[in-house]
């Protein structure tokens, strides 16, 4: 086929070609002469959008990689004066990705207007559709994105459903193995042919058998107002989306506080430095421990000690000993140093529950977990808790735990 990219563009709107020849005949067509608007936008709706049906898919990808800097250009003066989230198919995404498909049917990535908003994060708007921040600049012929609108790859989260499932680099399972996905995963897929989904991996258009993917169960939201919760682990990691292989943009401590807006199978959307955030809802608490100025000791500063290394011992958030202390450096701590800190009440006692993959279990009861942000961990089970904990050794069980702050958890219910 050949295309004039000068003529993709008409009256400022995206259109097929006057002048296309395919087939082994080589024979030309004509686009008609339209009697009416709707004629035309009816015939355009049947021609335009199913773009990809056409059978010379690499002669229009090889004219549209000739005329790139044109073509992208065309597209974004189009894409400024066009509907958000109108699917079009410009072949732009097809030939960032480098994929160039011998299918008619999958060699198209399909795509949509999206109208950026103030604090949206190119990094996770890349995460988000499976591409990384770079290619959607280069789509897009920008330095960057604010207030802009954009082009984008047009994906659906789809979930394995098989206990192991290959992704490979071509639609056949004669193809080479670059990973394998576990059941429960989210892939993010642009286009399914012959059996085969098509996903996107930051970037690259890969293959995984459609059979062994599901749709995305729907939601049930556990929280339905925002809310300040704090952090209950040392260090947890806030991500561009609610999955452990989305990317990380930060990272929150021990007892930091958080605007939760809601929460959503185990995922927690958060506020983070302005921007919308995600972490595992299962390191979070609705209850901060206050400090008491009429309930304080004494405590002998030790070497090596911090605020927040003494906080951990007892049990107390370290912005409560800080409060305690106003007139104390905590860079400065000093052997042998007296500081002021808040006696923990008894009754703070929490319960938590998490899913996580039982990696190891010590004959006196402590184990091993790792949870879905990768983190492992440490808890102690008695009695009949240990020999069920043997048994599920090297599987993954739902977990509820229950402790002090500061102090090792203790397993109290396992399915």
């Amino acid at each position: 086929m050949t295309i004039t990219t000068k003529e993709v563009f008409t009256g400022g709107e995206l259109t097929l070609s006057r002048k296309v020849t395919h087939g082994k005949s080589k024979r030309s067509q004509s686009a008609p002469v339209f009697t009416s608007r709707m004629e035309k936008r009816e015939y355009y709706n049947e021609h335009i959008f199913h773009i990809r049906h056409v059978l010379d898919i690499k002669g229009i990808l090889s004219d549209i990689r000739d005329h790139w800097d044109t073509y992208v250009s065309q597209v974004h003066q189009w894409i400024q004066k066009s509907s958000l989230k109108k699917l079009v198919v410009t072949g732009i995404f097809t030939i960032v990705l480098g994929f160039l498909g011998t299918s008619a049917n999958a060699a198209f990535i399909q795509e949509y207007t999206y109208q950026v908003k103030s604090g949206d994060s190119i990094e996770a708007i890349a995460a988000e559709h499976g591409v990384t921040a770079q290619e959607i600049l280069e789509a897009n012929g920008l330095t960057a994105i604010d207030g802009k609108k954009i082009l984008l790859p047009k994906v659906e989260n789809k979930m394995v459903n098989a206990t192991a499932l290959n992704v490979r680099s071509n639609p056949s399972t004669e193809s080479s193995i670059l990973g394998t996905y576990k059941k429960g995963d989210m892939v993010k897929v642009s286009f399914v042919e012959n059996g085969w989904a098509g996903i996107l991996i930051k970037g690259r258009v890969c293959f995984v058998n459609a059979d062994y993917l599901s749709s995305v169960p729907s939601q049930t939201t556990d929280t339905a107002e925002s809310q300040i919760m704090y952090v209950t682990a040392d260090s947890l990691r806030v991500r561009a989306a609610a999955s452990t292989t989305s990317a990380v943009v930060g990272s929150l401590k021990l007892n930091d506080s958080v605007m939760v807006k809601s929460t959503v199978n185990g995922w927690a959307q958060v506020s983070f430095h302005g921007q919308t955030g995600f972490v595992s809802a299962a390191y979070l608490t609705k209850k901060e421990q206050a400090a008491s100025t009429t309930n304080a000791s004494e405590y002998v500063v030790k070497g090596g000690d911090t605020f927040t290394k003494i906080a951990k011992a007892l049990g107390v958030p370290a912005s409560a000993i800080q409060e305690l202390n106003p007139a104390v450096d905590p860079s400065k701590l000093s052997i042998g140093q007296k500081v002021k800190v808040p006696v923990a009440a008894e009754a703070d006692t929490y319960r938590l529950q998490v899913k996580a993959y039982i990696s190891g279990v010590e004959p006196h009861g402590t184990f091993r977990f790792i949870t879905a942000d990768g983190k492992t961990n440490c808890a102690k089970a008695l009695g009949n808790m240990i020999n069920e904990l043997f048994n599920r050794q090297g599987g993954h069980a739902t977990l509820t735990l229950e402790g002090k702050r500061g102090q090792t958890m203790t397993l109290v219910d396992l399915q």
